[in-house]
């Protein structure tokens, strides 16, 4: 038991608050020095980075270049949360008695007060238990908590009474909030998925083209179906205006049909869904010499804006394809060129290479085709593609709760701050003397004309009354 309070102890000081305060900062300071992984494109980029030197090994083996999930870094939370929940713990009776909840404040007196506060006094005909009564009246009608001692002779008068408890919360906000942020960092989940019109996503982590962000708990991703029913882009003139996309989702056992658009992403449990770039996927069939079927498949090209993208087929890799695409094909002058960025009149720009040889360089439409022998390509079909990003994380609502409770914690210390008025009773030579003191948590100066003004308001209104 020794031993615990000892421990108990130590984790309650300020210094060691301070001790840790400091190294995090320190820590979360170096992290803005030192590189970190994530902001090398691959991992052999990485790795050859930390080959350069010695000094980049040991911040390898530290963990520093990964220094907001190191062990360092870890530990020092853990220390800072065991210090927060021992600080909130200890200050548990303080508040509590501060809001007059846990104790009566018994043996107030009209000397005691005198002594302490310089009290206010007020002389009366009446009896003390009368002026105890009217007195109660007074302060509720004046909207203010009561709390009365054993002997029911003194009385506390209290605005904002819970006022206190704004520590409470404030401190408890921490603990949220350093929940909320260790599971963001270590159940985020991001990636990018590209999906033609009509082709489905079943949740397997193969489909997608990326992943940027992998979490190291909760790693299993609940089942995520897509399925893309239609696609409209809006321009205004030459310029994008927007983009609709009319999609089903299954989340687990629910089912609906959506509608997303760009910077508006559609949540499904802590799934969000981000539309985030769009571009045509053509239907490309080969054929053999004698017409049978070869390959064929939806090639999601970037080529919108003017850019040129290419594709091979896995059967045959000899061949690579160059495409640029034409939304509304002309020509002019002899110049291939689109005369808007709207879908109308599509073609397509081939260039063949065939183990690096141009063998074929043609512009096709839809239903077209071109020779490479001994093949036949085709261009069947198009269709637009979109490009999401879906991103799991767990933790927000912790941090909105964490930051909910530290405003309301802030407005009660704050700005609802607890004043406090102590009145007691006692005869002297057949009079009944009042006495009034008051303590404000701020601007206690101006608190102590406050009471005066309190004190001559039942003067010349509530005991002239009770006297006459």
């Amino acid at each position: 038991m020794t031993i615990l309070k000892k421990i108990t102890g130590y984790f309650k000081s300020i210094r060691l608050s301070l001790i840790i305060m400091l190294s995090l900062t320190g820590l979360y300071f170096l992290g803005l020095i030192i590189p970190q992984k994530w902001m090398f494109k691959t991992r052999v980029d990485y790795e050859d980075w930390v080959n350069r030197n010695l000094f980049n090994r040991v911040l390898d083996l530290l963990d520093l270049s990964d220094i907001y999930l190191s062990p360092i870094t870890i530990t020092l939370l853990i220390f800072f949360f065991i210090n927060l929940v021992v600080v909130i713990a200890n200050r548990v009776p303080v508040v509590l008695r501060k809001a007059y909840i846990s104790s009566p404040p018994d043996g107030l007196t009209c000397r005691e007060l005198t002594m302490k506060w310089g009290a206010r006094t007020v002389e009366t005909s009446q009896e003390p238990g009368r002026v105890l009564t009217d007195l109660r009246m007074f302060f509720k009608k004046n909207r203010w908590s009561l709390h009365e001692s054993r002997e029911k002779r003194a009385l506390v008068a209290i605005k904002n009474r819970y006022s206190p408890i704004g520590f409470l919360l404030f401190h408890v906000s921490f603990i949220f909030l350093l929940v909320g942020g260790l599971l963001l960092m270590y159940t985020r989940f991001s990636g990018s998925i590209v999906l033609t019109e009509g082709q489905p996503f079943n949740g397997e982590i193969k489909q997608f083209r990326s992943i940027d962000s992998n979490p190291k708990i909760f790693q299993k991703l609940p089942f995520l179906g897509l399925l893309i029913e239609d696609v409209k882009p809006y321009y205004e003139g030459e310029v994008p205006a927007r983009l609709v996309v009319l999609m089903k989702i299954q989340y687990n056992d629910d089912l609906r049909t959506e509608v997303l658009e760009v910077n508006k992403p559609v949540k499904r449990g802590p799934l969000s869904i981000i539309v985030s770039n769009i571009g045509v996927s053509p239907l490309f069939v080969v054929y053999g010499p004698s017409g049978q079927f070869i390959d064929g498949a939806w090639v999601s090209l970037d080529v919108l804006r003017g850019k040129e993208d290419s594709f091979v087929f896995e059967t045959d890799r000899r061949f690579t394809f160059y495409v640029r695409f034409f939304p509304d094909y002309i020509k002019e002058n002899g110049i291939e060129k689109t005369a808007s960025i709207e879908l109308k009149n599509p073609a397509i720009h081939l260039r063949v290479l065939k183990e690096g040889r141009e063998i074929v360089n043609k512009t096709i439409r839809p239903g077209e085709s071109l020779k490479m022998t001994p093949f036949t390509l085709k261009w069947k079909d198009l269709r637009y593609w979109v490009e999401f990003n879906i991103v799991r994380e767990y933790g927000n609502s912790l941090l909105i709760a964490g930051f909910i409770l530290a405003c309301t914690g802030l407005i009660m210390r704050l700005v609802f701050y607890q004043k406090v008025i102590w009145a007691a009773v006692d005869a002297k030579d057949g009079k009944t003397i009042l006495c009034f003191a008051g303590k404000s948590e701020y601007f206690s100066q101006s608190f102590l004309g406050e009471v005066d003004e309190i004190v001559d308001q039942y003067k010349t209104n509530w005991l002239r009354q009770a006297e006459g």
